[in-house]
């Protein structure tokens, strides 16, 4: 069976087709929705046919569609965007996401509320018994008193007894809410705010082609990461030691670890700043930098080797301290001028 077939399209269908007849195939395949053990495998296939169709589209074109394109293109509710059909009113969803998911991207399982007909009773709100009951209305007479005298009891149709009740399923609505997945790939770099739109997954409605489902994207906030537009900003403490000397220095990133450079130089807090390390870009828009805020941390607590050390280190520093410590070689020049040089 070839990918047309798979996919119940025509030969020459468009982007916009492929994709649609996949999402609605998908949401009836997915593994985590349909029981079938045959499932995972004909939806490997319905998506290797869906990515050899748009491969194709994009050799007899010389330009991939763009991820997400399809889906973003804001159509009238109500109507389907191609000509005026009509078609079902579109879903909002909150996507909620870590920073580590917005960076990455991929495939994600979205649960949409839906209401449909009562499973239990088949939409009719009543459970027949399976033996009568003495109606607690009218205590088995079928008569309740009326404006006029005594009438028939409403709720057993004046019999006495009930041979239904309301279902306990969806208490008498004939109504039921449902979760029902929908899948939905995720380009990488989401920032919050972003929509997602995956056509076809929204309300259906008779005679109409489904409406889509609009996924506003939400970020939860993060202990190390903050974003300002693209760019990617993080604090991280550093021993005041290797500012002053220098080296390597360890970054972490949602993609995993960086070694970033470090400069020798003073001791003072100070940003390091790499371009296109940050967010992803989408779109066309360019990946923004990776910032780290340096904040530098003196030892604490030393022992008797580390003071050792240290004595060492500021021995050397005070026989130089006029290029080591300008600041406090200027203030013992002013305020302790009749001091000795410390050899």
């Amino acid at each position: 069976m070839d990918a047309h077939e798979l996919l119940g399209l025509a030969p020459g269908a468009s982007a916009h087709d492929i994709k649609r007849a996949f999402r609605r195939l998908a949401m009836l395949w997915h593994p985590d929705r349909n029981p079938d053990p045959h499932a995972l495998e004909h939806f490997k296939a319905l998506r290797a046919a869906y990515e050899t169709l748009l491969d194709g589209l994009t050799a007899g074109n010389g330009e991939a569609p763009a991820a997400g394109d399809d889906d973003a293109e804001p159509a009238d509710e109500g109507r389907d965007a191609a000509g005026g059909t009509p078609r079902g009113a579109d879903r909002h969803h909150d996507l909620t996401l870590t920073i580590e998911a917005a960076f990455h991207g991929g495939e994600r399982t979205v649960d949409v509320d839906d209401e449909g007909a009562c499973g239990a009773c088949d939409g009719s709100g009543e459970e027949v018994l399976r033996h009568t009951r003495l109606c607690a209305h009218c205590h088995g007479t079928g008569r309740v008193h009326g404006r006029t005298g005594l009438v028939a009891c409403r709720y057993c149709a004046g019999r006495g007894y009930l041979t239904k009740q309301a279902c306990p399923s969806c208490h008498g609505s004939g109504r039921q809410r449902t979760l029902r997945p929908v899948i939905a790939h995720l380009p990488a770099g989401l920032l919050d705010g972003e929509e997602i739109r995956v056509a076809g997954a929204g309300d259906a409605a008779p005679g109409a082609s489904p409406g889509d489902l609009i996924l506003h994207v939400r970020h939860l906030p993060h202990a190390l990461y903050r974003l300002e537009g693209r760019n990617l900003v993080l604090e991280r403490p550093v021993s005041a030691l290797r500012l002053l000397i220098g080296g390597e220095l360890a970054i972490p990133l949602p993609g995993g670890t960086r070694a970033l450079r470090l400069e020798a130089g003073t001791a003072a807090a100070r940003t390091l700043r790499v371009a296109g390390a940050g967010f992803p870009g989408r779109t066309g828009q360019a990946a923004g930098d990776l910032i780290v805020h340096l904040v530098p941390v003196l030892p604490e607590a030393p022992d008797a080797g580390m003071r050792e050390l240290l004595e060492q280190l500021d021995t050397l520093v005070a026989a130089n301290h006029s290029r080591h410590l300008p600041d406090v070689a200027l203030w013992e020049a002013r305020w302790l001028p009749d001091t000795p040089d410390v050899p």
